[in-house]
């Protein structure tokens, strides 16, 4: 990929890479995955960059990533605020049966 521009993609969590809405670590943990969603993003983790963000509060923050790490999601980095990108995956703005 030499000289190439990556896109950036931002994924969010709930209700989109989990079905879920989690507020509390153990929610977290056992939030059921969205396996389409999760394809697709790592399908793209090696030509875009992928940045996970999510609403949930920075005391989620350990169990999200530990949670993302069993799921076998690949991403650059996480954020909980959202962020400047060039494409977003949203259950707010873009519905992830789309993909």
């Amino acid at each position: 990929m030499k000289n190439k521009l990556r896109q950036v993609i931002a994924c969010d969590l709930d209700g989109t890479l989990c079905k879920e809405v989690c507020w509390t670590p153990e929610d977290c943990l056992k939030a059921t995955p969205v396996k389409k969603v999760i394809d697709w993003l790592n399908s793209h983790y090696d030509d875009s960059i992928t940045i996970i963000y999510t609403a949930r509060k920075d005391a989620l923050m350990i169990a999200t990533i530990q949670w993302l790490r069993l799921n076998g999601i690949q991403y650059w980095g996480i954020n909980n605020q959202k962020l400047p990108a060039d494409t977003y995956l949203d259950d707010h703005s873009a519905r992830p049966e789309d993909i």
